[in-house]
């Protein structure tokens, strides 16, 4: 699973986008940051954040793929065939394109909650200038969102009627 976000200061025309891939036990596998000198809005800065994602997890050789973003925009974009007649149009054909390399990708919507770690990445990432990756470790500053995200995903599977222990599903929940 990709999570992807993005930070924008629109008083400089700077923005940052940070990305988190975990597994299917939702454990970390690699994290990235990426500061951009000159983005012209906030929505171009979240369709950055995607494209980043994408290439993230083909750098470390996925195939299959969820992604999530808080972003409606880029969400119902990607959905409807990566359309666009903004200024993110070449970045959005760009995600279009690397779409293809995949097996099996899909995108949804997560509420801001569930997204957290992706956009302390890209807060961090905005204030320090960051441009890095982070495998197999975290970085500390999103440790406590890291275990705060596998919570709330345990609660949100329990309020589905299932139980579960750190994001692995178990058996149906007896009500």
């Amino acid at each position: 699973m990709l999570n992807v976000d993005a930070s924008y200061n629109p008083d400089r025309g700077m923005g940052s986008t940070g990305a988190v891939i975990r597994d299917h036990t939702r454990s970390f596998v690699i994290a990235g940051a990426r500061f951009f000198e000159n983005i012209l809005d906030a929505p171009m800065a979240e369709t950055l954040a995607l494209r980043e994602g994408i290439i993230l997890a083909q750098q470390i050789g996925c195939s299959k793929l969820l992604i999530q973003s808080d972003c409606s925009e880029v969400v119902e974009t990607m959905k409807q065939g990566g359309f666009s007649a903004t200024a993110s149009a070449a970045i959005y054909e760009e995600c279009v394109q690397l779409w293809q390399e995949f097996t099996s990708i899909s995108i949804e919507h997560c509420n801001r909650e569930f997204n957290k770690v992706a956009h302390e990445i890209a807060r961090v990432a905005i204030q320090s200038k960051l441009f890095c990756n982070w495998v197999d470790e975290p970085p500390s500053f999103i440790l406590a969102s890291l275990v705060n995200d596998v919570m709330l995903f345990n609660v949100r599977l329990v309020d589905f009627g299932y139980k579960s222990f750190l994001g692995i599903l178990r058996v149906p929940a007896v009500h």
